[in-house]
């Protein structure tokens, strides 16, 4: 193959749509990662203990997201921004500090301020939404439970569409009842008075 052909397999595979893409990323993603790890091993960055002595949580990678994790400490802070330079050089791509997010957890404010002017992101808080799951939130509460009630209650109406066949309302209402409170279950249990409460308003919405 010739300089000329492969600059423009290059180019063809960076278009948005490419089946390559999503494989190319994973491929660079990669490389992140092992240079998080590689920081780790080298004791510049402290990751998140699950336990005493138990494995170390520094960076964690879903579909095109990257969840980075440590100690609320300046040291981190140096290595995490000389880590995603570093990236940026090697990969040929740029991070978006400014749609990039940091959370705190029992951090004190000054620090919080201090890291997000110094990473040039915003500051994110606890509950927040991800993939339509409130993370941080109090599963005791109903109103965190709410969203998947209201799904519920769209979903299910379409079952009384005077229009959709005994079959196709059977289909629906076994998918509707098993994916939904399924994705919503697979964050936190949901408290039995919650569960009632939950099926008493259902039961009125579908009144």
């Amino acid at each position: 193959m010739g300089a000329n052909e492969g600059n423009n397999d290059s180019k063809r595979v960076k278009k948005h749509g490419d089946p390559l893409a999503p494989f190319l990323f994973l491929l660079v993603a990669e490389g992140f990662s092992a240079l998080m790890s590689n920081a780790v091993e080298r004791s510049l960055f402290r990751g998140f203990e699950v336990k005493r002595g138990g494995t170390v949580v520094s960076h964690l990678q879903y579909v095109d997201d990257t969840l980075c994790v440590g100690e609320a400490m300046v040291e981190n802070l140096w290595t995490l921004k000389e880590v995603l330079r570093g990236f940026e050089m090697v990969s040929g791509l740029k991070v978006n500090f400014s749609k990039s997010v940091l959370i705190g957890v029992n951090v004190p404010m000054v620090f919080m301020d201090m890291a997000c002017d110094f990473l040039n992101c915003s500051e994110e808080v606890i509950s927040f939404i991800y993939f339509g799951l409130p993370v941080g939130a109090n599963v005791k509460k109903m109103s965190t439970w709410e969203p998947m009630l209201t799904q519920l209650r769209n979903r299910l109406n379409l079952c009384s569409n005077k229009y959709v066949s005994l079959g196709g309302r059977i289909v629906l209402l076994n998918s509707v009842l098993n994916s939904i409170p399924i994705f919503y279950l697979s964050y936190g249990q949901m408290e039995m008075e919650v569960t009632s409460r939950g099926v008493a308003s259902l039961e009125r919405g579908a009144t």
